[in-house]
């Protein structure tokens, strides 16, 4: 079955929205992040806000139960519109005959616009970012996301590529993102090799002396930081 890579700008990016919203989240209900419902808990127990039950399951937790996906329809809509409004953006996708199998949005910034933005709720991110990065702009690399009821593997094996293009469409040199995903991170050791920076979440401070990483972020989730070594800085 024949495959299609494609660069999209934001206007042209909403053509696909009838597929890219389906395919985000399908892969985000999916392993590992299991984000399926959003927590009905006042308390919001449920790490970020978001719940592994289905809709009308009963929590053992709090003794709710949710009601509302993880992500609607109308808020991603919403939230992609609003990144592409407010700062340089761009989308790539893969598509077969079945749809968009996956997809991928960037943007350009400061690293105090994706502190405030990505990491509201971690303090101790301003400094740490300010520190590793300064504050010229980065390409964050905001989602990458497959849907593997359309192609079930091999959904990253363009990351490199897709990559460079999209830094490319956004005059970027340094890239950065943060992820739970041991094939997010593999992949950015894969394709980029000394290039691609790995520093390990709080939940992976064990694994620390096991693994190849440059630092321990003060987030849960591992940060990534590609250096494309080209470009403007």
């Amino acid at each position: 079955m024949s495959e299609q890579r494609n660069f999209y700008t934001p206007d042209r990016a909403k053509s696909l929205y009838g597929e890219i919203v389906p395919a985000y989240q399908v892969a985000f209900a999916d392993e590992p992040w299991y984000e399926v419902s959003k927590c009905a808990d006042e308390r919001q127990r449920c790490v970020g806000g978001l719940s592994a039950l289905a809709i009308g399951s009963l929590c053992n937790t709090c003794g709710l139960c949710p009601s509302r996906p993880a992500y609607e329809t109308d808020e991603l809509i919403s939230r992609f519109d609003t990144v592409a409004a407010s700062r340089p953006t761009a989308w790539y996708a893969e598509q077969n005959g079945k749809g968009v199998t996956m997809a991928a949005i960037a943007w350009r910034a400061t690293p105090s616009v994706v502190t405030e933005e990505k990491y509201p709720d971690v303090p101790e991110m301003p400094d740490w970012l300010d520190a590793t990065l300064g504050n010229n702009e980065i390409m964050w690399l905001d989602e990458v996301f497959a849907n593997k009821a359309l192609k079930q593997s091999g959904n990253l094996q363009n990351f490199g590529s897709f990559v460079k293009g999209l830094a490319d469409q956004l005059d970027a040199n340094v890239v950065a993102y943060r992820t739970i995903s041991p094939q997010m991170v593999g992949a950015a050791r894969r394709d980029f090799g000394d290039n691609a920076q790995v520093f390990a979440g709080q939940r992976d401070r064990a694994k620390v002396s096991n693994i190849d990483v440059a630092g321990i972020v003060p987030d849960r989730r591992d940060f990534i930081l590609i250096n494309l070594g080209r470009g403007n800085e």
